[in-house]
């Protein structure tokens, strides 16, 4: 660190010639002292600069195992031309004269380093009001620098420049030599032998990644819906009171499933937002939890307004309840604010029918002249509207919905909307909104259908009793109309996806190939693709996931408001293979070999683990290294149905974690930056030593920057500098992209990390977890994962196995054969 002292010019920096000169007379005169000392004093430590350059002869000579007497001393220096740079002959004879004895040459190094360590804090202060000066910067890079530069100074390990070989040379051969006899390992061992075996441990300043498919939903309050196998509908609350229910999850496939979660977690009350979509749906959820986007999972608070999230297209969920038609005739004819619960559970023809009869009632059916048509309906009542909109989604049905917010509505102001029919308009929505002229100016609840491929489902099987004309006259405008697709769009990031898949072919060939009118001019990366014309490309790519997105069950639903509301309770449910699950009619959205790791560094060789979670909170990871120590399924422990003697080993295991060296920051939105300085507070706090940095997960890290490819980069390069900062591993969970789904092999590959070039660029390590029972139920390895290690920079690459237990979420050491 270069010294600059312009700023106190005035004041004598902190040096002690006379230390200085009798440490090197000392050195000179009793061939044991340099030994004392070398560990001790760096040459820059020394003020006076020919005091320095006698110092690092003496050094020198010391590292090659000679003696620093006044006579090899001299002709060391005489040998490298720095004899009289220092004074000659002379001034060393003169350093020996003074010299009574190096008795007391220890404590004067230490009163030399305390003087140098001053100096340094001096020219520190000076680059950090450069700094401050410094408008081109933000201000937490300019807080993140400062911090950097003054936490330097109190490291047993000063940081250096420029190194020669030889002495890197002498050392790795001292390291050799100690570890010849040693039954130990020279990296940390991470508790799995095999693993540990093929990396020798996890070395100190290694950036390791762990990458597989995402595991675990996040938090939603309890007033959120979910559909379930019968048909019904329950909130995510009483689902949670009930500990069991089979709902919808998106499979790899781009397809809706059922499953059944594994766990149900009572998360809390936390801050929530509510997120709004351009068809009016919405949802209540924490910062953290995931929403799928076009490129992946991202968090709530990655997201902004504008972006499109996925959203079910279509729920063909029915029940088998049956009633007489006259009774559901009597159903829709009653409802005024909500939906009577048997309605749900009834069998397709019979919700067809009820939806028929309420359309009767407060919907109509417009052909305009200019060839657009619509189907609407409204309510006074925002909940009747929106169980209107789930009920249609059943069918394939796609519909928007909206308020009439104006306080001054009126009849007449609602006649000119393209909406409605230019006579029916009064007639239809006083009878939905009252016959007051006070209840004109209630806010209302409209639903249209507009789309195409939607009206043509509402009219075969659904239609609306009395309006049949109506309805005629949208089938042949419909007919007449060229078919046009301006809402079931695939977001224009998709086009990142079809250049990767199409390689070196020009795109004017590739629109050939997919049989398009225009091949010169095709829009890449401008306008967003219709499923028909994506699926063109896929067939042409032969690229099964472009053609599983092309047919998927997924609508892509534009991001119209984030908006806080305050803390609310919220739940979690654990949903296993597939990780999501749909709520309000939305697609939402684990970490446990990687805990399992950190755990057994901490317990293992006493050392502190820093565990920064973006996406679980830390009192389900406290949860889950409870369970694994304990052996109590995790979801017992959630719940508190404990059986037999669990509750003592549960007593046991917390007295024996509360004892380990963990410690866990749970905060949803952390920069590199902010996450640097904790560790760097952790290391001083532990005079100096951690074992090991956990983050979970990469992809939830915040970068700073618009592009998310640099975004991660950066990140990654700021872990890996990290790494040797602090003389530890970095251990970085990572998500795998859906490119694996879509092989018939699916072990996963270097390529399947999501933004996979700067990780592979910058990570030592790249392990990737796979179970086979994950994707084959029949598999006889259920019990066992893979740990693949797809790159080793200092080492061999090839797959560990170890035994998995999922009610556990734990990873163990497999019993060898």
């Amino acid at each position: 660190m270069a010294e600059d002292f312009t700023a106190f010019s005035d004041a004598l920096p902190p040096q002690n010639l006379e230390a200085e000169e009798s440490i090197l007379g000392g050195i000179l005169l009793d061939p044991e002292a340099m030994g004392r000392v070398a560990d001790l004093l760096k040459p820059e430590a020394f003020y006076d600069s020919t005091h320095r350059i006698l110092y690092q002869g003496a050094l020198a000579l010391h590292r090659q195992g000679k003696p620093t007497d006044l006579m090899t001393v001299t002709s060391w220096l005489q040998d490298q031309g720095e004899l009289e740079k220092v004074g000659g002959t002379g001034k060393l004879a003169q350093l020996v004269d003074r010299t009574v004895s190096a008795v007391n040459i220890d404590r004067y190094a230490l009163l030399i380093m305390e003087k140098y360590v001053r100096r340094q804090l001096i020219g520190v202060s000076y680059e950090i009001a450069e700094l401050g000066y410094d408008t081109t910067l933000e201000l937490e890079q300019v807080l993140d620098r400062s911090e950097q530069k003054v936490f330097n100074l109190t490291q047993e390990r000063p940081q250096e420049g420029l190194v020669h070989i030889s002495e890197s040379l002498i050392e790795a051969f001292a390291t050799i030599e100690n570890q010849q006899d040693s039954t130990t390992m020279p990296g940390l061992s991470c508790g799995f032998y095999d693993l540990d075996a093929m990396t020798s441990g996890f070395q100190r300043s290694d950036l390791i990644i762990i990458a597989a498919r995402p595991s675990m939903g996040k938090c939603l309050t309890g007033d959120t819906e979910i559909v379930l196998a019968d048909g019904s509908v329950q909130t995510l609350e009483e689902i949670y009171q009930q500990q069991g229910a089979k709902l919808l999850t998106l499979g790899p496939d781009w397809r809706f499933h059922w499953t059944e979660p594994s766990v149900y977690v009572d998360d809390g009350v936390k801050p929530v937002f509510e997120v709004k979509t351009r068809t009016g749906r919405r949802i209540e959820t924490t910062l953290s939890h995931p929403f799928l986007t076009i490129q992946g999972w991202r968090s709530l608070h990655n997201l902004t307004v504008g972006q499109k999230i996925a959203v079910p297209r279509h729920l063909p969920v029915f029940g088998t309840a049956q009633i007489s038609a006259k009774e559901i005739e009597a159903l829709a004819n009653s409802t005024l604010l909500n939906i009577y619960p048997v309605v749900f559970n009834l069998e397709k023809s019979q919700v067809a029918l009820f939806l028929n009869r309420l359309f009767a009632t407060d919907g109509w059916a417009t052909a305009l002249k200019s060839g657009q048509s619509q189907v609407s309906y409204a309510s006074v009542s925002e909940t009747l509207a929106r169980q209107v909109q789930h009920l249609l989604l059943r069918f394939g049905i796609i519909a928007r919905l909206y308020s009439i917010k104006n306080s001054h509505f009126s009849i007449n102001q609602i006649d000119r909307s393209p909406s409605i029919p230019l006579k029916k308009g009064e007639e239809e929505l006083s009878r939905v909104l009252g016959k007051t002229d006070q209840d004109h100016h209630r806010p209302a609840w409209q639903l249209d259908i507009t789309d195409s491929d939607s009206l043509q489902i509402f009219i075969d099987h659904i239609g609306i009793l009395g309006k049949e004309a109506a309805l005629a006259k949208i089938t042949t405008a419909l007919s007449q109309r060229r078919k046009q697709t301006n809402c079931d769009l695939i977001p224009v990031e998709i086009w990142e996806a079809i250049a990767t898949a199409k390689g070196e072919e020009s795109w004017k060939s590739l629109a050939t190939r997919a049989e398009f009118q225009c091949t010169s001019n095709i829009h890449v990366g401008k306008r967003a693709l219709s499923r028909h014309r994506l699926l063109a490309l896929a067939t042409a790519l032969e690229d099964p996931e472009l053609r599983a997105i092309a047919t998927s069950d997924v609508y892509w639903d534009e991001i119209v408001a984030i908006t806080p509301q305050g803390n609310k309770q919220v739940y979690d449910l654990t949903i296993p293979d597939h990780h999501n699950f749909v709520a309000n009619d939305i697609c939402v959205h684990n970490t446990s070999f990687a805990l399992n790791v950190a755990a057994n560094i901490a317990k293992s060789h006493q050392l502190p683990v820093a565990i920064f979670s973006l996406e679980m909170s830390k009192e389900q990871l406290s949860q889950r290294l409870l369970a694994s120590e304990a052996g109590v399924e995790s979801n017992r422990i959630r719940s508190g149905h404990l059986i037999g003697t669990e509750m003592e080993k549960i007593a046991v295991a917390i007295g024996t974690l509360s004892e380990l060296p963990i410690y866990i920051d749970d905060s949803v939105s952390l920069t590199v930056m902010q996450m640097r300085s904790q560790v760097r507070r952790l290391q001083a706090e532990q005079k100096g030593k951690i074992g090991a940095v956990l983050i979970d997960y990469l992809q939830l890290m915040e970068g700073g920057s618009d592009n998310r490819v640099q975004e991660l980069s950066k990140i990654t390069r700021s872990l890996k500098g990290l790494a040797r900062e602090v003389n530890a591993p970095v251990l970085a969970l990572s998500q795998l992209s859906r490119g694996v789904e879509s092989r018939t092999n699916k072990r996963p590959m270097m390529s399947d990390l999501r933004e996979s070039g700067s990780i592979e660029q910058d990570a030592d390590v790249i392990l990737m977890l796979y179970r086979d029972a994950y994707y084959n139920p029949d598999s006889p390895d259920r019990n066992v994962a893979e740990a693949i290690i797809v790159k080793h920079r200092n080492g061999p690459t090839g797959t560990i196995r170890l035994l998995f237990q999922p009610e556990l979420t734990k990873f163990e050491n497999l019993a060898r054969e």
